[in-house]
């Protein structure tokens, strides 16, 4: 109730010569209202916390099992693939046990890249055994095994990667660290060009990106991708990539002028723009590719292929209203791994999962089904050491591979528009970028380098005036684990 003049209170109630209010039925009257009201802000809270709680933490997703039990729980993030192949992947293992060995089962913790990090780590601080498998992005190798959550491959099995030779030596190396293999490549990432029928794609690395371009630069792992990708293709080609530290200078004296360079292309009101000011990552950058102009280019990973393909608005008749290339510089290396949890149970029962999840077989029905590159040469027919795009050979599709396993006809409900000679046309742009593409900076304190390059990066694109030596100083810093910024 409003006050109403100094000791005075406004209504029917009256105040005695002492500011003492009058009759005990009236407190009580003050006293339930008061309550009532504070009983109704307390709920009213507390459904905006339920809301906000559900937004935060998708009751899709599975909570961590509270107990280490016989079956194998893999870890990690969302399933983006088409028809979710990795969950059938892991349904086929389970199929095919008849008893002889454990069960698994796929637990999803976020579809947030950042966020399963954070979710991943906490797990293994913790040296919880309720996982087994993790499927791991493979920047995040280092970390964990410098702190000790992953388990030495040939530890667990001397003859863990008697096939080594397989693997395209890029991925395997992703895995790596100070000359142990912690993590077999589950599927490769390249970055590709997206292009809509009358697009101009760009020759020349330093014509990427334009300024039709979009491209995932929210404020996540997505803007360092590419803003890693921007320092290589104007001017930066060997720094901040793999294990060589870079100097202040190097830093200063090329990775700050090309972002620079970059920035300047990114015109209001253009896709470059709005990729920025919109903070798009995936899912955003894939619709409004499909919502543009037939002017418009993206870059993006193998397995937005699939989801144009299987979109009316860019498919003509029997024809794609677009088509794919491999970008014209160096892109970013990347993918998933699998390593066993170094706090696992069933570490050998665990190993022998990855190995199946990493087969040939298994490999060529994530990449037909899901448009999940593969790690391996022969998933795309090639020899072992032989990365050259025209010995790719022609690709099955999935409704192929459905009506080879069941012996009935589209059996995968795939359209038309996917044919072997479309997924090998992807093949060979994925192989041509792999070619040109290069690893992350290699350190244990990647998350925090993660964070103060983009953050870097955004205020330059965004026209802040950062001097060249405070951005070096700050990058410099990350690379140790120091919290930096611009």
């Amino acid at each position: 109730m409003a006050a109403n003049g100094a000791g005075q209170t406004s209504g029917s109630e009256q105040t005695s010569g002492s500011g003492q209010t009058s009759g005990t039925g009236h407190k009580s009257i003050r006293r339930r209202t008061r309550d009532h009201w504070l009983a109704a802000l307390l709920c009213a809270v507390a459904g905006a916390l339920v809301v906000v709680l559900t937004v935060m933490i998708p009751p899709s997703y599975d909570a961590l099992p509270d107990a280490c039990g016989d079956r194998l729980t893999i870890a990690g993030g969302t399933d983006v693939s088409l028809g979710n192949q990795r969950r059938a992947l892991v349904e086929s293992w389970n199929a095919g046990g008849r008893g002889t060995r454990p069960q698994a089962r796929l637990v999803e913790v976020s579809p947030s890249a950042d966020l399963q990090y954070s979710q991943l780590k906490a797990a293994q601080e913790a040296g919880t055994c309720a996982y087994d498998v993790l499927i791991m992005d493979a920047q995040w190798t280092a970390e964990f095994a410098h702190d000790g959550r992953l388990k030495v491959l040939d530890e667990i099995d001397k003859s863990a990667l008697a096939d080594a030779r397989d693997f395209f030596p890029a991925a395997l190396a992703l895995g790596t660290y100070e000359g142990r293999q912690y993590t077999v490549p589950f599927n490769l990432d390249v970055g590709l060009l997206y292009h809509r029928d009358k697009a101009k794609v760009p020759a020349r690395p330093q014509d990427w990106p334009s300024e039709n371009h979009f491209a995932q630069l929210g404020d996540y792992e997505g803007l360092t991708v590419n803003a890693l990708e921007f320092a290589w293709n104007h001017g930066g080609t060997d720094v901040l990539t793999g294990t060589r530290r870079p100097t202040r200078a190097e830093l200063a004296g090329r990775v700050h002028p090309a972002l620079k360079a970059v920035a300047q292309r990114m015109r209001s009101g253009k896709p470059l723009w709005t990729s920025l000011m919109r903070g798009f990552k995936e899912q955003e950058s894939i619709d409004a590719f499909t919502d543009g102009g037939d002017d418009t280019l993206l870059r993006h990973w193998p397995y937005a292929y699939r989801h144009f393909a299987n979109d009316p608005r860019l498919r003509d008749g029997g024809d794609l209203r677009f088509g794919v290339t491999a970008p014209p510089g160096h892109t970013v290396l990347g993918g998933q791994s699998l390593a066993v949890s170094a706090s696992s149970r069933h570490q050998k029962d665990a190993l022998a999962l990855i190995q199946y999840l990493t087969s040939t077989e298994s490999q060529r029905q994530y990449f037909s089904c899901g448009g999940f590159a593969p790690t391996r040469f022969s998933a795309f027919g090639l020899s072992p050491g032989v990365l050259r795009q025209d010995a790719v050979r022609p690709i099955a599709t999935c409704s192929e591979r459905e009506r080879q396993a069941t012996n009935r006809d589209n059996a995968g409900g795939e359209p038309d528009s996917v044919t072997p000679q479309r997924l090998t046309e992807l093949a060979k742009a994925v192989v041509a970028a792999l070619e040109r593409a290069r690893p992350r900076p290699v350190t244990e304190h990647y998350a925090t380098f993660s964070t103060t390059f983009r953050g870097c990066a955004r205020k330059i694109f965004t026209g802040v005036d950062v001097p060249a030596d405070t951005f070096a100083k700050a990058i410099d810093e990350s690379l140790d684990g120091k919290t930096a910024s611009c």
